[in-house]
């Protein structure tokens, strides 16, 4: 079985003349990012690119990489606004309470010891992150992942507990 994948950073503007482009952490962290040789880039238009790692520079506060093949601001322009992959093996270490974003995904929504549906998909929203869940009618309901609403993930039982049942109505 294939590795799973996790959304590690976003890929921002080129800088300089030579392809080099600035990379943003998603958790704030970038050690696992400067040990990295190669990734998957989602661009902006849904097109996953396999890229190598060239080069990388630190920049004032600023992480930049190059790419192989991406040796022009105008070639590289193409990765902005990218969203970086790496496999899960090469992603910061969690500490105690900590999990992946992705890990919500398949996680059965319970209220009242009853499963209403699943996590499909994650989106952002004003107030923060949303679960994208799934009832069994198959429509997608959105519910807001902040403590008035749900409980912490219990990864154990596989579910997220629902507190305000109207959420899913």
């Amino acid at each position: 079985m294939e590795e799973q994948l996790l959304a590690t950073a976003t890929v921002g503007k080129t800088h300089g003349v030579n392809g080099f482009i600035k990379i943003n952490s998603l958790s704030g962290e970038y050690d696992h990012l400067m040990k990295l040789d190669s990734c998957i880039l989602k661009t902006r238009d849904g097109k996953q690119v396999a890229v190598t790692i060239e080069d990388i520079e630190v920049h004032s506060s600023n992480i930049l990489f190059k790419f192989i093949g991406y040796d022009s601001p105008e070639k590289a322009r193409y990765l902005s606004g990218s969203v970086m992959y790496i496999p899960r093996s090469k992603a910061p270490k969690l500490k105690a309470g900590e999990y992946y974003i992705a890990d919500l995904i398949g996680l059965s929504i319970v209220y009242n010891q009853e499963v209403l549906g699943k996590v499909e998909y994650l989106s952002d929203g004003a107030q923060g992150l949303y679960l994208n869940v799934r009832n069994d009618k198959g429509e997608i309901k959105i519910v807001p992942n902040i403590p008035q609403f749900v409980s912490k993930p219990d990864f154990n039982k596989k579910e997220i507990v629902l507190l305000i049942k109207e959420l899913m109505d």
